[in-house]
């Protein structure tokens, strides 16, 4: 390993990591705007990987780091071996980070995750899906251009009963007329379903 030089401002830092093109660089997460200097150094000088001595206290600073495209922790009571291995380690493409930074990474993705998982399971739930059948049939009607009066007579129920149903439709699919009711029938390709 050769050390090609030190810098202690974000400015010098930047020019060093773009002229001097080294394999890695290396940051004390302490500071002032760790994450953006990092960010830049990823940016400005391609292929430059980054490892950071981090205090890695918050999960916020960890992710933040990882975010901004770390390949590398060292906590400050790590030894010079714990800095050898991070360097090594990113120069070969890998990610190196003592337990603890791990389980943080390990927990904000698991975090991530579901998230995710909860907002797929929110898109794929359609409000469709909380019609009953009478309500699909009578949201099919709807679409097909007839009046209540002409629902229940097709359907042999009180006019009443189909006044409820459409009501409770508007609600069901969050809108304020029939005619949005039939427009989202007719975006959604839902009249496939009704035979289901």
């Amino acid at each position: 390993m050769e050390v090609l030089g030190t810098a202690s401002h974000r400015v010098d830092i930047l020019a060093r990591a773009r002229d001097d093109s080294p394999d890695i660089v290396l940051i004390d997460a302490t500071m002032t705007d760790a994450v953006n200097i990092v960010r830049d150094v990823r940016q400005h000088a391609k292929g430059v990987k980054v490892v950071v001595i981090t205090v890695g206290e918050t999960e916020t600073e960890i992710t933040q780091l990882a975010e901004a495209g770390v390949a590398g922790y060292v906590l400050p009571d790590g030894s010079l071996d714990d800095l050898l291995i991070a360097i090594q380690s990113a120069a070969r493409g890998e990610l190196y980070c003592p337990p603890r930074v791990a389980f943080s990474l390990l927990r904000r993705v698991g975090a991530l995750a579901a998230a995710l998982s909860q907002e797929l399971a929110a898109e794929t739930h359609s409000p469709f899906d909380a019609l009953t059948r009478r309500e699909r049939e009578i949201l099919g009607l709807v679409d097909e251009g007839m009046s209540n009066k002409e629902i229940a007579r097709h359907l042999g129920i009180e006019l009443a009963t189909v006044k409820n149903h459409v009501h409770n439709i508007l609600e069901k699919l969050h809108v304020h007329r029939r005619i949005n009711a039939s427009t989202w029938y007719r975006r959604g390709g839902f009249h496939l379903r009704l035979e289901a």
